[in-house]
């Protein structure tokens, strides 16, 4: 009964922190647009884009002044009418692949990319000689 109580409180007061709450909401006042396309092309590429210093935080999650300075970058090519390839390509060439969460498949990168399953193939291959040497 007291686990009933706990949780139903628990859920209660969840419901009501979380109805006191504002919705995540841009500033439009900071990045203002002339057509509604442009605004959402702006928001996604925060969304997917790394911050340089942060490292594990997009853009728009991010304050830091390289941040700023970027995305006014990406706003200035937004409004010039840039599309989303011209933009992370230019960015990729002055910040490198790590602008983006997901890079190339390129020569630079194969380990990025295939590292993960050289690895599982090569705890496998242990665990196979292990065992092998177990049973004999």
């Amino acid at each position: 009964m007291n686990k009933l109580l706990f949780f139903s409180f628990l859920f209660f007061s969840l419901l009501v922190k979380s109805s006191t709450e504002e919705p995540l909401n841009f500033n439009n006042d900071v990045y203002p647009f002339e057509n509604e396309v442009k605004e959402i092309l702006f928001y996604s590429l925060l969304v997917e884009l790394r911050c340089p210093k942060c490292q594990s935080s997009n853009l728009a999650g991010s304050n830091s002044p390289i941040s700023n300075d970027l995305k006014r970058e990406v706003y200035e090519l937004v409004l010039e009418g840039s599309s989303e390839e011209e933009i992370k390509s230019h960015l990729i060439e002055r910040y490198g692949n790590f602008i983006v969460y997901n890079p190339p498949l390129e020569p630079e990168t194969y380990i990025l990319w295939f590292g993960p399953f050289a690895l599982i193939f090569i705890a496998i291959l242990v665990i196979f000689i292990v065992r092998k040497r177990i049973i004999k």
